[in-house]
């Protein structure tokens, strides 16, 4: 199933009705999901596309030209015709704003529920420094744990930074290169694997190593991980 676009809510123009079952279908995915304690991506797909929602509805509240020059930014530009004055009365407009109103509350109850599973697994989620971190924090290793498989997984990450229009961004690139027994961990130090690693990959002799530590036992892609991503890179940059 692809992901549930700003499109479908324009095509409410010409049916409503299938853009009604559309929506519902997308929402009960993304929430099924989010019961399960799924995360990501339907997390991040709601937000982009709550705000992207919020948007249209300010430009369709002020209806004119500078409102299509303005969805060219959103990449839909082959559903301009239903809104320009030119082509169309304001019938289309009224159509797809109360279709908007209509799935806003589902939208951002959903949302909600997201930020609530989101708060909870970053508050149960630490990030340790392991051994001696260097000056160079911005690549090295992280232990994660996954706890519904019983293993830690062994990343390399490298972070840079790159600036944009409004503010510079902090992107974390990871490389899966290792997954290791939790009980084989038991029997040694993450100290232990940091010096295997170094032994391993001399081309980086003195890396920033750490470990998250979490209880939780929740999907690992998910929402472990990309969680875990977004707080050591919080860490990583304080």
């Amino acid at each position: 199933m692809d992901n549930l676009t700003i499109d479908t809510f324009i095509q409410a123009a010409d049916d409503f009705e299938a853009s009604q079952y559309k929506v519902l279908a997308f929402l009960k995915k993304y929430t099924d999901d989010l019961h399960r304690n799924k995360l990501y991506p339907a997390f991040s797909d709601l937000i982009d596309l709550g705000n992207e929602l919020h948007y249209l509805t300010d430009q369709l509240s002020n209806f004119d030209h500078s409102f299509i020059l303005n969805q060219k930014s959103l990449g839909i530009e082959e559903h301009l015709n239903y809104f320009d004055p030119e082509k169309n009365d304001r019938s289309d407009v009224e159509v797809v704003f109360n279709f908007i109103n209509w799935a806003m509350p589902a939208i951002e109850e959903a949302i909600d529920e997201g930020i609530a599973i989101y708060d909870f697994v970053t508050e149960n989620i630490k990030v340790k420094e392991i051994g001696v971190v260097p000056l160079y924090k911005n690549e090295g290793y992280f232990f994660i744990p996954d706890n519904e498989s019983e293993v830690i997984h062994v990343y390399h990450f490298d972070m840079s930074l790159f600036s944009t229009n409004s503010s510079p961004l902090r992107t974390l690139k990871t490389t899966l290169i290792d997954v290791i027994d939790q009980d084989d961990v038991n029997k040694r130090t993450f100290e232990d694997i940091k010096l295997e690693l170094i032994e391993r990959f001399k081309e980086l002799p003195n890396p920033a190593v750490y470990s998250i530590d979490t209880d939780l036992d929740f999907p690992f892609m998910e929402t472990i991980l990309p969680v875990s991503k977004r707080k050591l890179v919080r860490k990583i940059s304080a």
